[in-house]
């Protein structure tokens, strides 16, 4: 029993680190070859708010460390690192147990993947989701797939680490006395003196 709920949260892992990945890599090429390479046009999804803008980030989430030499090599090493404690976590330390736990280490690791393979393979990660008020003066940073499943991932450990615990059990009451007999009384008028 025990092996079987292992395989299955491996496999629901898998699916969606695997899977997650899969997805952001598909948008980023085909946005980028619709929509072109940074400096080009931005496309409307809807009206002005939202908009597919592509851009090269070589920081992390939301461009942070950008500025940092090196900075694309070393959070690749960071999410090789991230990935690994994750499996630890997981698959060796019990944490896959638990369905939130899997889940939400499962799309921190989608994309981890999927940012950590654009910036081995370009140099930066490729970004083109752009929310923006301009009348209010908000300017959200442009972000891609992978960052929402991390965003996601992050929220759901924190939801799960701020859970309630589970109310305390009355506790069974010992096995001997829940087993034991009851003491058999004898009706004092029944009892016969020997003949």
């Amino acid at each position: 029993m025990t092996r079987r709920v292992a395989a299955s949260r491996f496999l629901l892992f898998l699916a969606l680190a695997l899977g997650g990945a899969g997805l952001d890599l598909a948008s980023k090429s085909i946005v980028f070859r619709e929509a072109g390479e940074p400096g080009s046009p931005p496309v409307s999804v809807v009206g002005e708010v939202l908009e597919l803008r592509t851009s090269y980030n070589k920081g992390a989430l939301w461009g942070f460390g950008r500025s940092v030499p090196h900075s694309s090599l070393i959070f690749a090493g960071l999410s090789v690192a991230a990935g690994a404690a994750i499996v630890g976590w997981l698959f060796v330390g019990g944490a896959a147990s638990s369905l939130p736990l899997t889940v939400a280490l499962g799309l921190i690791m989608a994309g981890a993947i999927g940012n950590c393979y654009d910036r081995l393979a370009f140099g930066h990660v490729r970004d083109f989701v752009h929310f923006h008020v301009d009348s209010v003066g908000f300017n959200w940073a442009i972000f891609n797939v992978a960052d929402v499943m991390l965003v996601c991932g992050a929220c759901t450990l924190v939801l799960f680490a701020l859970r309630p615990e589970p109310a305390p059990q009355d506790a069974p009451p010992p096995a001997d006395e829940a087993t034991a007999p009851a003491p058999h009384v004898h009706d004092a008028g029944s009892v016969r003196a020997p003949s």
